[in-house]
């Protein structure tokens, strides 16, 4: 199957930023709207112009990744002491209004949402006027709305109430719009996407499968807005609420949680196969991914900034080019995995590649995320390669519905048989069949009694579901647990270097250092991937790295600068403090808004 090829396009409307002016010119483009969507072919080259947007850096590296740290999951490690003015200081709570990725992400995501007004506009008043039946034009508008609606989430997520509209642009609109409270926006999207929703079409039926926005990912995504609106957020004065309207919305997510696993159930296919049919390209319908993002050759950053790392010497190159890699996994999060679940080695990986392709051991610092490897790719990229590896990016799973259901469901109800079916689903799939009667029946039972017990039950279980998908930030936000799984992680960071160091405590028993040995195929077989070794280290495993030792400075007497700078910006470590998420406006969409914006939340 042939990915989707997205056209080349002129973007416009930049929330404010030239729109008026580029509107009042004269445009190099002669296609009249009836041209544009008279047919089901051109009409279908419009909206592939919104999923063009998903092809910029501000997607690609930035809001999809970067934007995502820094959580107790995910981190993009801070390696200097003081802000740098980069995407650094969004991980470490410190961004400032300066910050250019701040405008790059904010111009993309309004000119995706202009092009999907736009789209909306064209479909609905010329191709469903010809032809109101068309599956085609109907699974076409599911996708400018779905599509309008992920950029909203987005925005929201990042900037709190951001302005709102749902109108193409065009010469003589009002461009300087005030902010609209996240609520009404997130509420609109949602009854946006119930309207269209049972008009479109299975992933099954679309020429590009998951690769196109489909039925099942948009009652996923109406869940996932829903859940969002229902969770709580941070207000400019600096406390996080939720609406008292709340349950409402979970019994939205509840119902289409449910409608997707009723009308379209599928088996939870091998956890790992998952990401490899994505390094692959391999995308198969009615299994685990509902969308992903689909990036042509040359496009596309998984595998660059996130992933496995690889390098590439000067002198004599490998044909898989090199990674930048931003983001790894806390070593808590590491260790928070029982041992036997099959997500651990699948999610976590303790090796990056050198020039020579050999295995090279990482520091608890360093552990990847083994989801996504350029390695894996059907085709080497080429020595000199870095971005552009076109492997997808998944943004809904049938597992993350699978846990919003029984999330939702005990919110509502408690830990009934609906809410502990669904969390046995995707822990079926996280063990062997023979550890079944223990880690899933067993688990599931001692955490059924009590709502809260199910509740953080699914919190842990999101983590090690979905780690390194990027979700993690948002799902602690709308709990109201960002700041407590922040200092949590940092104080536990901080225990495990001293008792590693120390050889008593809490977490002895974790590996102070990891022995490994080199195999003839340039692979790394581990002695102590989750234990301190007591007794002799065997004479081949002579390849060393220091473990948790790491976390402990032993010339301050206190924490590493890991620990330290990761969150520096967050400084509360009892977790009572919300942490300040929201990232503020750049000064060139202050000055543009003609005074309808201003900066909030202490900016």
């Amino acid at each position: 199957m042939k990915r989707i090829i997205y056209p080349i396009i002129t973007l416009y409307c930049l929330a404010g930023i030239s729109c008026k002016k580029y509107l009042e010119s004269n445009s190099e483009s002669k296609f009249t709207q009836e041209y544009v969507f008279g047919s089901e072919s051109d009409a279908k080259k419009a909206v592939n112009m919104i999923y063009a947007l998903f092809n910029q850096d501000a997607f690609t590296s930035r809001v999809s990744t970067m934007f995502a740290g820094n959580t107790d999951v995910e981190v993009g490690n801070s390696v200097a002491q003081n802000p740098d003015g980069a995407r650094r200081d969004l991980w470490s709570f410190e961004a400032t209004t300066s910050n250019n990725d701040l405008l790059t992400v904010w111009n993309n995501a309004y000119n995706a949402i202009n092009k999907a007004n736009e789209c909306e506009f064209g479909l609905t008043t010329i191709s469903l006027a010809k032809d109101s039946t068309s599956k085609v034009y109907l699974n076409l508008l599911g996708e400018a709305k779905a599509l309008r609606a992920y950029w909203y989430m987005l925005l929201v997520h990042h900037w709190g109430d951001v302005p709102f509209n749902t109108k193409a642009s065009r010469a003589g609109d009002d461009f300087y719009i005030p902010r609209t409270g996240r609520d009404t926006i997130l509420t609109w999207l949602i009854n946006d996407l119930i309207g269209i929703e049972d008009k479109m079409q299975w992933a099954e039926a679309l020429d590009y499968g998951i690769e196109r926005i489909n039925r099942e990912f948009v009652l996923g995504l109406i869940a996932k807005l829903a859940l969002l609106r229902g969770g709580y957020w941070l207000y400019p004065d600096m406390t996080m609420k939720r609406k008292s309207d709340y349950l409402e919305y979970y019994k939205i997510a509840n119902t289409y949680c449910k409608k997707l696993v009723e009308l379209k159930p599928r088996p939870l296919p091998d956890f790992a196969t998952v990401f490899m049919n994505e390094n692959k390209g391999v995308k198969p319908v009615n299994s685990d991914i509902l969308y992903e993002v689909a990036y042509p050759p040359g496009y596309g950053d998984v595998g660059w900034c996130v992933g496995v790392a690889v390098s590439n010497g000067a002198a004599q190159k490998h044909n898989y080019g090199a990674t930048t890699i931003q983001f790894s996994f806390t070593p808590t999060y590491y260790h928070s995995f029982d041992t036997t679940d099959v997500r651990l080695a699948a999610t976590c990986s303790l090796v990056s590649y050198n020039d020579t392709l050999a295995q090279a051991p990482v520091g608890p610092t360093g552990i990847a995320i083994n989801k996504w490897n350029r390695l894996l790719v059907p085709t080497p990229l080429g020595p000199e390669s870095s971005k552009g590896t076109s492997i997808n990016w998944p943004l809904l799973r049938y597992a993350d519905v699978l846990l919003m259901l029984a999330e939702s469901e005990n919110e509502l109800n408690g830990p009934t048989g609906p809410a502990q079916d669904a969390l046995r689903k995707v822990r079926q799939r996280a063990f062997p069949a023979s550890l079944w009667s223990d880690k899933v029946d067993g688990y599931i039972a001692a955490i059924s009694g009590d709502k809260n017990a199910f509740f953080n039950a699914i919190v842990n279980e999101r983590a090690w579901e979905l780690g390194g998908e990027m979700l993690r930030k948002f799902d602690l936000v709308r709990w109201d647990l960002y700041g407590k799984k922040i200092a949590e992680t940092r104080n536990t960071l901080n225990q495990m270097g001293l008792d590693a160091v120390g050889g008593v405590g809490q977490y002895k028993n974790l590996p102070d250092i990891i022995y490994a040995k080199r195999n003839s195929d340039k692979t790394l077989t581990f002695l102590n991937k989750f234990t301190r070794v007591t007794g002799a280290v065997p004479a081949e495993y002579n390849i060393k790295t220091n473990w948790l030792v790491t976390l402990y400075n032993t010339t301050t007497k206190g924490p590493a600068n890991y620990n330290l700078w990761q969150w520096r910006g967050y400084t509360d470590n009892t977790g009572n403090t919300p942490a300040r998420y929201v990232l503020p406006l750049h000064n060139q969409v202050i000055s543009a808004s003609q005074g309808s914006l201003q900066n909030q939340y202490g900016y």
